[in-house]
């Protein structure tokens, strides 16, 4: 028969609450004697815990075994190996340069240059075009009731909501992938009308301001930068505005051939998010001007429920990592869109508050085809969610399609807090 010896200790498992022979007992997660599990337990006493809150972006860089460029000395065993390559490199670039394309380079991420980017979702690393939704950057803030000679450097909220007709501060998140550093890099704020597709003719400019930053390996290549200018919403739009940041440097690292289009730049970051709180119904209705920003053609409006769990977004607004939001579970939804107009200055629209499912019905649509031509028009969009509990909520997008591309889209995003 085996006998066990009760009378010998452990050995020390090597945790802080452990660090000698006697187990002490410091906290409800060590009330037993054996059940010292260090690598998953409750945190004891006085240790720190991770908050709960939405992950920090990934530090700038690139994936370890990407392609670096070639090292034109590799090889020299001596000094005169050293000058042979480095004047053969030297013939090579002339002699490839020497066309009107000038000098043959690799890959813009590889060169001696900055790389800078605008995130239109966390994953964001600068590759365009996009295909997908690129209007719900993390990288826009908004403070309200803050003016900007006031405000910190960086932002108070992750996900604050404009308000109309009061003071409100901007932020941008902007970011250098590249290998170079780049100084005194320009960021513009705009807003604009709710706008399924951008122009210049339809910015509105806040403010400017200027940042540094140090190459992707300094642990200095990305920054928060505040906009100089207090933001005041007009009552018009109901805080509706799309916003717009775009960071370049115009030597170095210039805005691409579409200066306007955050899916077809990395310079450029937009916020076309609208959080409507519940009071009873959660009502909203928003003229969505369709923009100048592609030319005519065959094109598309489309409505449509996205669910919770994939808007990333949600997390921001939370302020959470987990942030508890669920799909609504027996929401009453009218929603859709009314057929496009020709686009006018006049704030004098039809208010379609009140609308019953049977009139609804008979003028909303989820999908529409129609012809752009060369002047611009607009859409209403019509949303209006009964039922919503606490902490559910209800999420739309609308998207704009030209000759089947994406071009623009907008998101609305129904709740009870």
């Amino acid at each position: 028969m085996k006998i066990e010896n009760h009378s010998q200790r452990k050995a020390p498992c090597g945790c802080p609450c452990h660090e000698s022979q006697v187990i002490v007992i410091c906290c409800a997660c060590h009330k037993k004697k054996d059940d010292c599990k260090c690598k998953d337990r409750k945190p004891c006493c006085g240790e720190a815990q991770k908050p709960n809150q939405p992950d920090s972006p990934a530090a700038p860089g690139w994936t370890p075994g990407d392609t670096k460029g070639k090292n034109p000395l590799a090889g020299a065993k001596d000094d005169g190996d050293k000058k042979r390559l480095f004047d053969k490199a030297v013939i090579d670039i002339l002699r490839t340069g020497g066309g009107p394309q000038g000098p043959k380079f690799g890959s813009r991420k590889d060169e001696y240059l900055p790389y800078l980017v605008v995130r239109a979702n966390a994953g964001d690393r600068g590759a365009r075009p996009l295909s997908g939704v690129f209007w719900e950057s993390p990288d826009i803030f908004i403070a309200p009731n803050l003016e900007a000679c006031s405000a910190p450097n960086s932002p108070t909220t992750q996900a604050g909501l404009a308000q109309a007709g009061v003071p409100n501060t901007l932020w941008a998140h902007v970011w250098n992938l590249g290998q170079a550093p780049v100084y005194n890099a320009r960021v513009e704020f705009y807003w604009f009308d709710p706008t399924l597709g951008f122009n210049e003719a339809a910015a509105n400019l806040i403010g400017v301001a200027y940042v540094d930053l140090g190459n992707r390996s300094s642990g200095k290549a990305h920054a928060y930068v505040k906009c100089p200018t207090t933001w005041v919403p007009t009552f018009l739009n109901g805080g509706h505005e799309c916003l717009m940041v775009r960071c370049f440097e115009p030597l170095t690292d210039p805005l691409g051939t579409h200066p306007w289009d955050a899916s077809d730049d990395r310079h450029i970051g937009q916020r076309n998010i609208h959080v409507q709180n519940a009071s009873s119904p959660a009502m909203v209705q928003i003229t969505l001007r369709l923009g100048c920003g592609v030319g005519p053609g065959p094109a598309s409006l489309e409505m449509h429920a996205v669910e919770t769990s994939k808007i990333p977004w949600l997390a921001l607004l939370a302020g959470k990592k987990h942030h508890g939001i669920r799909e609504a579970a027996k929401p009453h939804v009218i929603a859709g869109l009314l057929p496009p107009t020709l686009w006018s200055k006049n704030q004098n629209r039809t208010l379609l508050k009140g609308l019953n499912r049977e009139l609804a019905n008979g003028i909303l649509r989820s999908h529409l085809e129609f012809k752009r031509g060369c002047d611009e028009l607009e859409a209403i969009a019509y949303v209006s969610v009964e039922g919503l509990e606490s902490g559910e909520c209800k999420v739309f997008r609308v998207e704009q399609r030209v000759s089947g591309k994406l071009v623009g889209g907008y998101t609305i995003i129904t709740r009870k807090t």
